[in-house]
């Protein structure tokens, strides 16, 4: 079992031919989810099957994956799947549709760690349902930000969390999701993918790359293909990944975390080492990227 852990990157074997749409960090152990339910661990041997046919056994594709900071990965997906895996157990517990919603979930993420942690989770009616409390417990209540829109993504830091929806607005909230105004984005002119909060910045994907600023938004449009994902790394490295197998990249350089794209030293490069549309990417070390017929690749 080839296993990428040089500079360029490399295909590795898969034992699904799903798509995976997602990909997410526990315990620095990479899990991946996609069609059909599927969830992927990696180990030391490969990537091996976890979970076949979705944590409620029914087969629901799942769409996105979080790593919470205290071991776990929280999996959501079409009908309402939800649920949180404990990495080092094995132990899978069951929050299937909060607030009695079987809405597709598009995205989930974590902010805090332990009790105190929040999840929010997004779903294709424009909902976003957040939770504290006990992983084995917990009380649901969601809200709608903006038109109804299917919302794509979710981010949070430092008491903030941003949303951004398929109508191109982005909606920020910083009491927990009580309250939400829009900050976004005008003149954009695809829908977005994605959003990352680096610093106090945000940056969104979708058919270019925008990047918070004091005084609005700036745009980068390196490549042609579709951006499904970004992550932005310490230095303030951009990667991005998308349509046709691309992987787009620009290094950060020593750059303060969360500087705006027009600070960013070094230039754009993209690669295409497959074929498949990548949908999720995580950063390292290994970075992973999967994507569409089962890919997985890593660097």
């Amino acid at each position: 079992m080839r296993i990428g852990t040089g500079r360029e990157w490399q295909p590795v074997s898969s034992p699904t031919d799903r798509t995976l749409h997602d990909v997410a960090l526990a315990d620095g152990t990479a899990y991946a989810v996609g069609g059909g339910g599927v969830v992927l661990e990696r180990t030391d041997e490969g990537w091996r099957t976890l979970i076949a046919n979705g944590p409620h056994d029914d087969g629901s594709n799942l769409h996105a994956a979080a790593g919470d900071g205290d071991g776990r990965v929280w999996i959501a997906g079409a009908s309402g799947a939800l649920a949180v895996l404990d990495a080092a157990t094995g132990t899978v517990t069951s929050h299937r549709s909060p607030d009695d919603v079987t809405n597709q979930f598009t995205d989930i993420e974590v902010a805090g760690t332990g009790d105190d942690a929040t999840v929010y989770v997004t779903d294709s009616s424009g909902h976003v349902h957040a939770s504290s409390g006990r992983n084995d417990r917990r009380d649901w209540t969601h809200v709608t930000p903006g038109s109804g829109a299917a919302i794509r993504a979710v981010s949070c830091r430092n008491g903030r969390t941003v949303v951004v929806d398929t109508n191109t607005d982005v909606f920020e909230t910083h009491d927990g999701g009580a309250t939400w105004h829009r900050f976004g984005i005008d003149d954009a002119d695809a829908g977005f993918r994605d959003v990352t909060l680096a610093g106090n910045s945000a940056h969104i994907v979708g058919g270019a790359l925008y990047s918070e600023t004091g005084g609005g938004w700036d745009v980068a449009d390196p490549c042609e293909a579709t951006l499904y994902d970004v992550e932005i790394g310490s230095c303030g490295c951009v990667h991005a990944v998308g349509a046709d197998g691309t992987i787009l990249h620009r290094p950060g350089r020593g750059i303060p975390y969360g500087a705006t794209l027009a600070k960013w030293l070094g230039r754009w490069d993209t690669t295409n080492p497959v074929s498949e549309t990548l949908h999720g990417f995580v950063l390292g070390p290994p970075h992973v990227a999967v994507g569409a017929s089962g890919t997985i690749i890593e660097r």
